[in-house]
């Protein structure tokens, strides 16, 4: 008859250090962020930490005893017999991507590692597996395809460089544009694309993004392989890490050269159709004049004898020939773009294109009002300003076939949205027909026009241009019914802070890119 033998002391330690692992390795896998759970060979769960209970929606009283395809959808449960197939064999599964199902139905996309679990004589009895919910990296990384898919297929050129400047990213529309294959630019530096006066904008730009700021639509220059300059519009953002750390920047670049050559033609184009109009306006005002010399010269002849009536006549006909010379020269300034600026009274400008007008005026009927204040004296380019105070006088003639009054106003001002902003507003407010709603909204766009007969729909297109392009502005308001009419606020500022407008080119550009970047 046998009996149990008690354990002896060494025995009992080791027991004990048993027991301390089993509790420490329980523990860890409780503690665990990753769902973990054990099944035996046939695919019955028979553990399932927190984390799983968390991971699936099912507590571990729930799940465990129940097969794993509770939680596998059914057009995968073909892949549970091979999963087993290879834990039996003694095979380790790492990071196998599928999907698995929540108890209330939903989908989650995870990733396995099973191992086999083996019995104290080395025996597999089952298989644990760990268990990680990749949703959020599917989806990035879906989205970073879709994100690379858009980039490659965009028409703009899309790139990215680090916050030293050096090209990280390059799209197939940046090859097109710049004639740099990817291979040949990524890891050289953003300045290979930028005309040697113009480096110094990267630094700004860099500076820029290193601030967290967004720069929009800022035209510049860049070059192409071959050197040809190609114009262009940048709009470039910051790179931002997952802490939100500022990386790098992200560009897209639109070429815009056709766009401005175009945008030049209609400018020639409503220039010549202002010629037209302006010819006949100047043959009414110097044919008085003219005819007025014909008759003095005339009557000198005639009156040859007498000495003091020649006089008379000659004095007269010059004063008549200098208003044929004063009305030449405004009309040559009025076309003659000057290639800097020059300061002027802007009272005295209306004044001289009024004059131009006078006989217009006279023919309808209009009324002047005039109300000038003092010292209206700006810096500008004075020719592209006579044009665009031009186009408004002519539209407000023409909205008043049957006559009416022309109130002209200008006083110093400050600009509506910048109080720091000081100028010269002048405000043009005819008594015409006025505009209607339907119409007002388009009244600034290209081609559009009420005047089928005599407009081109490029005057107020053109008009608005000069003016931003003086850091200027213009508004309208105007009524239709009883008391219509419409007025016309131009604000031109007095002064140009230093390196303005006029700068040279390169300091043209800076400026362009601090007014791109304090807009963004």
């Amino acid at each position: 008859m046998s009996s149990l033998q008690p354990l002896n002391a060494q025995e009992t330690a080791d027991a004990s250090e048993a027991e301390k692992a089993q509790r420490r390795l329980a523990a860890i896998i409780e503690s665990s962020e990753d769902a973990i759970a054990s099944k035996d060979l046939n695919g019955i769960i028979t553990s399932w930490n927190k984390s799983a209970e968390r991971l699936f929606g099912y507590t571990a009283e729930e799940i465990i005893g129940q097969p794993v395809t509770v939680i596998i959808p059914p057009e995968l449960h073909g892949d549970e017999p091979k999963i087993l197939g290879k834990i039996r064999s003694g095979e380790r599964i790492e990071h196998f991507q599928t999907v698995r199902v929540h108890k209330n139905g939903q989908r989650i996309n995870v990733s396995l590692t099973v191992s086999p679990i083996k019995d104290a004589k080395g025996t597999i009895v089952g298989a644990a597996k760990i268990v990680r919910d990749i949703t959020r990296q599917k989806k990035l990384e879906e989205a970073a395809l879709r994100l690379a898919a858009i980039v490659e297929s965009s028409d703009d050129a899309i790139a990215s460089k680090d916050l030293n400047g050096f090209v990280t990213s390059w799209n197939r529309s940046a090859e097109k544009l710049f004639g740099y294959k990817a291979e040949e630019i990524i890891g050289k530096h953003i300045t290979l694309i930028i005309p040697p006066e113009l480096h110094h904008d990267e630094d700004m730009i860099l500076s820029k993004i290193r601030r967290g700021e967004k720069i929009h639509h800022f035209e510049t220059i860049r070059l192409h392989k071959n050197g040809e300059r190609v114009e262009v519009s940048l709009t470039i953002s910051p790179i931002k890490d997952d802490d939100g750390h500022v990386i790098g920047a992200a560009k897209i670049v639109r070429n815009i050269t056709e766009t401005n050559k175009i945008e030049r033609a209609l400018r020639v184009t409503e220039k010549l159709a202002a010629a037209g109009r302006m010819a006949a306006t100047v043959a009414h005002e110097i044919n008085n004049p003219l005819e007025a010399v014909t008759n003095l010269v005339y009557l000198a002849k005639r009156d040859l004898s007498s000495n003091d009536r020649v006089a008379g006549y000659l004095e007269l006909a010059s004063r008549e020939l200098d208003r044929v010379a004063h009305i030449t020269r405004q009309t040559l300034g009025f076309y003659r773009d000057t290639s800097s600026p020059v300061r002027f009274n802007v009272a005295e400008m209306l004044d001289d294109l009024l004059l131009l007008y006078e006989k217009r005026f006279e023919s309808r009927g209009i009324k002047l009002q005039k109300q000038y204040g003092n010292d209206l004296e700006i810096t500008a380019l004075a020719g592209e300003i006579r044009q665009a105070f031009s186009n408004v006088i002519t539209n407000a003639i023409d909205a008043m076939p049957e006559g009416g009054t022309l109130a002209l106003r200008a006083t110093k001002s400050l600009d509506w949205s910048n109080s720091q902003h000081h100028g010269v507003r002048i405000t043009f407010l005819d008594t015409g027909t006025g505009i209607e709603v339907k119409h007002r909204k388009n009244i600034f766009q290209p081609f559009f026009t009420t005047k089928i007969d005599v407009g081109t729909g490029l005057g107020l297109w053109i008009t608005r241009g000069i003016l931003e392009k003086h850091r200027g502005s213009i508004r309208m308001k105007s009524r239709t019914g009883h008391g219509h009419g419409t007025a016309f606020s131009i604000f031109l500022p007095t002064e140009y802070e230093a390196g303005g407008l006029y700068a040279s080119p390169a300091q043209i550009q800076r400026n362009k890119l601090v007014s791109a970047g304090d807009a963004a």
